[in-house]
């Protein structure tokens, strides 16, 4: 059998879903990330199905794009090692639920499948990373300094 199945790098990694693009924000790094195309999909099968293995991975979205497990399987083998190497994706412990292919059957294969795409900016690095809860008083956050002479 292959490597372990994957989930989404949370608490670290947060997403959205806004028509059909996913957008991806390391908050370790300080990167985001749009994730077009079938990159898309392969992220809904990881975040709905923590554990999954390439494979599964890999059937679900055949399935979804009525394509042949083994074509898709090459298609999006960068694209997961993308996800890998920009820690957006980890390992799922032990214990994780392997995904059966006919779960969550959103598509009848008519779907046009489309490379998936993951394009990282690195333009927000700085605002990403800024920590305002180190930017205050001894008060805290979010609690203005008070003034120093009273009214």
């Amino acid at each position: 059998m292959g490597e372990g199945g994957l989930r989404v790098n949370s608490p670290h990694v947060i997403h959205e879903t806004i028509d059909g693009e996913v957008i991806v924000i390391n908050l370790a790094s300080g990167n985001y990330y749009s994730v077009k195309g079938a990159g898309a999909d392969v992220w809904d099968v990881i975040e709905s199905s923590p554990g999954a293995d390439e494979s599964s991975i890999a059937a679900t979205i055949a399935a979804r794009f009525g394509r042949a497990s083994d074509d898709i399987a090459a298609e999006i083998s960068d694209f997961l090692e993308a996800l890998k190497r920009e820690e957006l994706v980890a390992a799922a412990e032990n214990g994780a639920t392997p995904l059966m292919p006919s779960a969550n059957g959103a598509g009848n294969g008519s779907k046009t499948f489309e490379r998936p795409l993951l394009e990282k900016y690195t333009d927000m690095q700085d605002l990403v990373l800024l920590d305002p809860v180190h930017e205050v008083d001894s008060t805290g956050w979010p609690a203005p300094k008070p003034d120093a002479t009273p009214a």
